[in-house]
């Protein structure tokens, strides 16, 4: 992909990693290791190559900015995600890491972690989507794709002086134990 790039004299300046494995019904006891270590490539060993590439452009070119479109979940599990859960809570860590030896080529290295997004999924199944435990916010309402992508924008072009920082989006889903649902 980078040589590709490389031959068409195109600079990538912003590096978002949003791609995701989500490991769904992954259970401990039933679920082969294999199926752990599909997901922990993807979200962690994979995203940790594209960000060297790009960093290794990024540092002749004198800086960019890479951000990670990670999860709440990195700090609140799910059930039947053990993979998932595992995987954000590393790309965290990868994050920091990059931040720290990376922002003396002035690259930027910070994380998006929304929770439960509005997508068409939502609107194709209104009665799952309105007995969800995380859709009950304190703001009363889940982000949509516009929010993440504001988000993301703001590490990307306008946080100039932030690295290794997070941004939650989830409603203030994270502050709160449990969700208050009002029925």
């Amino acid at each position: 992909l980078f040589a590709e790039l490389d031959k068409k004299d195109v600079f990538i300046e912003s590096l978002v990693l949003n791609a995701a494995d989500q490991g769904l019904g992954q259970e401990i006891f039933e679920s082969p290791l294999s199926d752990m270590t599909t997901v922990i490539n993807t979200n962690v060993l994979w995203n940790y190559c594209l960000s060297e590439q790009a960093a290794l452009r990024m540092k002749e070119k004198g800086g960019g900015s890479i951000v990670f479109v990670n999860s709440n979940t990195a700090y609140r599990a799910i059930p039947n995600r053990i993979s998932y859960v595992t995987s954000k809570g590393a790309q965290l860590g990868m994050m920091r890491g990059l931040a720290l030896g990376l922002g003396q080529y002035n690259i930027r290295v910070n994380a998006v972690l929304p929770g439960m997004i509005r997508t068409d999924r939502w609107e194709k199944n209104p009665e799952f989507y309105a007995k969800v435990p995380s859709r009950f916010t304190p703001l009363g309402d889940v982000a949509n794709g516009e929010d993440v992508a504001d988000a993301v924008w703001y590490f990307a072009e306008h946080a100039r002086n932030t690295t290794g920082a997070e941004l939650v989006l989830d409603g203030g889903n994270t502050i709160q134990l449990y969700p208050i649902i009002k029925e």
